[in-house]
């Protein structure tokens, strides 16, 4: 097609040309939207709505996915803001371990970090009286273990704390971009800024 354009423009007017290929890459990309496959499988959202289905809740679910970024004052004011408007905070650390401790299934180190943030945090939360539950996700695949605590009990909304993008995998692999896509919640994604270190969130 868009040899097509270019030829006919080398015939008449060039400009004719570019209006040809320009017209051709917008039907292009009006079709890709327009035939996307709406059947196409959302395991977060299945997730989410098996949860909220299984779920005895009577308040409204936060889950907060964050790692080393559990650090973070401004990640701990929105937890403690969100506990103390009455909602039940949950936080999942999921753990992204370094190439060479992934290959050799020797995750100790991560799990023990992670570990150690999410009870500092959990220690955090009960000084300022809020009552938060959390665990250490799955340490292969991020997305699993959002997609777990999804399953266990749903949610209302996710907050997804990473580091900026030149320090976070996270953001590499597109985690938020597929967590806003795929769930019918709101998904508030806040940026923290830590001092230099391993990318890990």
């Amino acid at each position: 097609m868009l040899g097509a354009a270019a030829a006919l423009g080398a015939l008449t007017d060039p400009l004719v040309g570019v209006a040809l290929c320009v017209g051709a890459v917008a039907g292009v990309v009006f079709w890709e939207l327009a035939t996307s496959d709406p059947e196409r499988r959302r395991p977060l959202r299945e997730a989410a709505a098996a949860g909220r289905r299984s779920a005895t809740r009577t308040r409204r679910v936060v889950l907060v996915v964050a790692n080393r970024t559990l650090l973070d004052e401004r990640l701990r004011e929105e937890i403690g803001a969100r506990a103390r408007e009455g909602a039940d905070v949950h936080v999942v650390a999921p753990i992204l371990p370094s190439r060479i401790h992934y290959i050799a299934s020797d995750t100790d180190v991560e799990l023990r970090e992670a570990r150690d943030r999410l009870d500092d945090t959990l220690a955090w939360a009960r000084g300022q009286g809020l009552q938060l539950t959390g665990r250490v996700g799955d340490p292969s695949v991020a997305l699993g273990a959002i997609e777990d605590e999804l399953r266990a009990s749903g949610a209302d909304e996710v907050i997804i704390s990473t580091l900026p993008p030149s320090q976070s995998n996270w953001l590499e692999t597109g985690i938020v971009e597929r967590l806003r896509e795929d769930l019918d919640i709101p998904v508030t994604h806040r940026v923290a800024e830590l001092k230099a270190g391993p990318v890990m969130g």
